[in-house]
């Protein structure tokens, strides 16, 4: 992956790898149902926003978006928008409080195409790397499935 630019640097630029980690590692998914409502928040934004989704994975503490934005302050108020939203909703669901989400989201620029071919690889075979499937299409929360429909 490229080294992390300043959000201010990256006007230019409208492919981002996003990740979003669990304060201190901690599940931010418990069951499906938290995983079914992050993905239908994030699909709310995605619209609101009019971003493209190309590649996704929910792990149990963080995610992995491949997205395409508008603009870097555009991707920023849609991140900032469905995170609110969903840590809302997961406090409230799980009767906690406080942070959910370790910092801001990360984004890395994606520059060309294979780029883009790289980082949706790496996205899609990230639970294959966490030994959490052998194959990536088998793994329910990503776009690598074949049961899930892209975002």
């Amino acid at each position: 992956m490229s080294p992390r630019l300043s959000r201010s640097q990256l006007a230019t630029y409208t492919y981002f790898h996003i990740c979003a980690r669990g304060n201190n590692r901690q599940d931010i998914f418990l069951d499906n149902k938290d995983r079914l409502r992050y993905l239908s928040v994030f699909e709310k934004c995605r619209l609101r926003f009019a971003l493209q989704c190309f590649a996704y994975c929910l792990m149990s503490n963080h995610i992995h978006l491949l997205c395409r934005a508008p603009s870097i302050r555009t991707l920023s108020k849609a991140m900032h928008t469905t995170h609110v939203s969903y840590v809302m909703y997961f406090n409230r669901r799980h009767n906690r409080s406080g942070h959910l989400f370790q910092d801001r989201f990360t984004s890395w620029v994606i520059k060309d195409e294979h780029h883009l071919f790289e980082a949706k690889d790496y996205i899609e075979n990230n639970p294959v790397k966490a030994g959490l499937t052998r194959i990536k299409e088998r793994f329910e929360w990503s776009s690598a499935s074949t049961e899930t429909v892209l975002i």
